[in-house]
């Protein structure tokens, strides 16, 4: 079997309620083009919504009840698994261009090259100083606490970092290339800081609307109302940043068409037949609910974009069943022909993508989050996708669950757990079948104190920050152009 080049465009906080077939029109004509030549699976989820146990489920296709990954100063073991180890061992070369978010020593997890460091901080300590410098007013805008205090058009750390994964991408594209490819090009768009070009800002400036529960308030659980903005950040705030996350995800539609134009290049050059795959992370509520970010269960941030387009796959499909970010590493590798014989909570899909079988409508899809502090309290939230219906529930408040039916509600605003008991159970047993919320507490737990070892250790023994990206120009440290 010839095996295939694949290239994976990993995004990072972009949430497909926001593209040119999403509720929130944003101009998209490449991602667009991209579901005409593939398969679209439109009700996909991350598993965590959150950073780096997101992708280090990923990357070795399990549950983060299974990884013990719940945060991002967390990682993946040296010796878990992933999904580039298989195409490592069958000669592959698996390239990780830009992002990946990686913690610690080990910076590959399975890829056997590296090309552009990571943005954000490798070490277990963070560069404080280093950031400050380099991020300038931006320091802080990275975290959702700070998110909304630099707001606008112009340039950004993360737009300059874009654009060096990007041109490091066409430039490896360039290139002749002896063994079979596995690339994936990760940027850091459009996660904020909410600072897009300054064309792009005024131009969803001038369409975008604040959503209705902005300014009411849906009932919740303590943890969730801590969450919300306070209401000093007002709705022309609120429009500003949807009109710069817009921006964003179209500057980033532009990337995505440059890479893949040079990848498809790339392949005829090699004559090889080829599989181009574009996902997120999670997604960005960007004031719905007044949330900002990730780290809930509410679609803009648990859903996730998932299109497959190559060689094999059916075009102009979209595909309604339940799938999850587990399911990229056991789908690549059957479409290159090899195993990944590990016991995994992700399924395949290429079987689905060549119209071989049809899709499992009745699959439930799970994700799972840490909620609380982590150097205090800890509460485990878990969250399952079953048919039309979603069903939330956070361990200490469970009086307080959820339960929405998205065919007939898909902006969440009517919670019918009371009046659909036997919905609610169904999936409730579902949800505690997979992990005891004790247990998942305690592991946390126990990981904190890991974490603060390893920031210990690394004190001691000196911190290797050579693969975080630091040459954010000048220009991009001071306030946007336009706010």
């Amino acid at each position: 079997m010839k095996k295939p080049d694949i290239l994976i465009f990993l995004s990072d906080q972009h949430s497909p309620i926001f593209s040119g077939w999403g509720a929130v029109p944003v101009e998209t004509p490449n991602l667009d083009r991209l579901r005409q030549d593939g398969t679209n699976f439109t009700e996909s989820y991350t598993s965590c919504p959150l950073c780096v146990p997101a992708r280090m489920s990923m990357l070795s296709a399990k549950l983060p009840s299974r990884t013990g990954v719940y945060s991002n100063f967390d990682t993946l073991a040296d010796t878990t698994p992933t999904f580039l180890h298989p195409f490592a061992a069958a000669g592959y070369e698996t390239v990780l261009i830009g992002r990946m978010h990686f913690i610690g020593q080990d910076q590959r997890h399975g890829f056997t090259k590296r090309l552009v460091g990571d943005i954000t901080p490798v070490t277990w300590n963070r560069p404080g100083e280093s950031l400050a410098e380099e991020r300038g007013v931006f320091k802080d805008c990275f975290m959702d606490t700070c998110c909304t205090d630099v707001i606008g058009g112009g340039e950004s750390p993360v737009l300059h970092y874009d654009e060096a994964v990007v041109e490091a991408a066409l430039e490896y594209l360039s290139e002749k290339h002896e063994k079979p490819q596995l690339i994936v090009v990760g940027t850091y768009g459009p996660h904020y800081p909410y600072v897009a070009p300054k064309e792009l800002y005024l131009k969803y400036l001038d369409r975008v609307t604040v959503p209705d529960s902005f300014e009411t308030d849906m009932p919740m659980n303590r943890l969730l109302e801590k969450k919300k903005k306070d209401r000093s950040f007002d709705a022309n705030g609120a429009r500003q940043a949807i009109a710069a996350y817009c921006g964003m995800i179209e500057h980033m539609d532009g990337q995505i068409g440059r890479v893949r134009a040079a990848f498809n290049d790339y392949s005829k050059r090699s004559n090889q037949t080829s599989i181009f795959c574009y996902l997120s992370d999670h997604g960005d509520q960007v004031g719905e609910n007044r949330f900002y970010g990730k780290q809930t269960f509410f679609e803009k941030s648990a859903k996730i974009p998932f299109i497959f387009a190559g060689d094999g796959i059916g075009a102009a499909r979209s595909v309604a069943a339940p799938v999850s970010i587990m399911d990229l590493g056991p789908t690549m590798c059957e479409l290159a022909g090899l195993e990944f014989p590990v016991e995994t909570d992700g399924i395949c899909l290429a079987k689905i993508l060549t119209k071989e079988i049809e899709p499992d409508y009745k699959r439930a899809v799970i994700s799972q989050f840490m909620a609380g502090d982590f150097n205090e309290s800890r509460c485990y939230a878990v969250m399952v996708r079953k048919k039309q219906y979603k069903y939330i529930t956070y361990h200490g408040y469970e009086s307080e669950d959820m339960l929405f039916n998205l065919a007939g509600d898909p902006e969440e605003k009517n919670n019918l757990y009371s009046e659909n008991p036997d919905i609610a159970g169904e999936l409730n047993s579902i949800a505690m079948a997979i992990a005891d919320p004790d247990q998942e507490e305690k592991s946390s737990r126990d990981h904190w104190q890991m974490y603060k070892w390893m920031m210990a250790w690394e004190r001691e023994t000196g911190m290797d920050d050579r693969e975080r990206w630091s040459k954010n120009p000048v220009t991009a440290r001071d306030l946007p152009e336009v706010r």
